[in-house]
């Protein structure tokens, strides 16, 4: 049953819903969110990335690569939209930086997770 809720088809669907919420949280006016630690904006944009790219991962499994530079595109086009789009955001290189982390750090959690389900598959 687990593997049928986690199903390349399920992930995919996620994946492009994570996709809309994420873009139009980036889009409406800023929330005020009590500030816990300076770089929490960038905690928040390695979370969802790496969020982001477990669900591909999971949906497309053969395509880490375009995964990969697919989400770094997108995390450039937030930032533009955000920049150019919005009166109270403002794009940031920085937000793309942790970004690509959060991308970096979902590619690895995926892997670990894939190495964990061989290795038990194998014994």
């Amino acid at each position: 049953m687990p593997t049928r809720l986690l199903s390349a088809p399920v992930l995919r669907g996620c994946f492009v819903l994570a996709l809309v919420l994420i873009f139009i949280l980036a889009m409406i006016p800023m929330a005020v969110v009590p500030e816990l630690v300076s770089f929490q904006d960038k905690l928040h944009h390695s979370a969802a990335f790496a969020v982001l790219m477990l669900l591909g991962r999971g949906g497309w499994p053969a395509r880490t690569a375009a995964l990969v530079a697919g989400l770094i595109g997108y995390g450039v086009l937030i930032e533009v939209c955000q920049h150019t789009l919005t009166i109270n955001r403002v794009g940031e290189f920085r937000d793309v930086v942790a970004d690509g982390l959060g991308v970096a750090i979902g590619w690895l959690l995926g892997r670990s997770a894939a190495l964990q389900t061989v290795l038990r598959h194998s014994q």
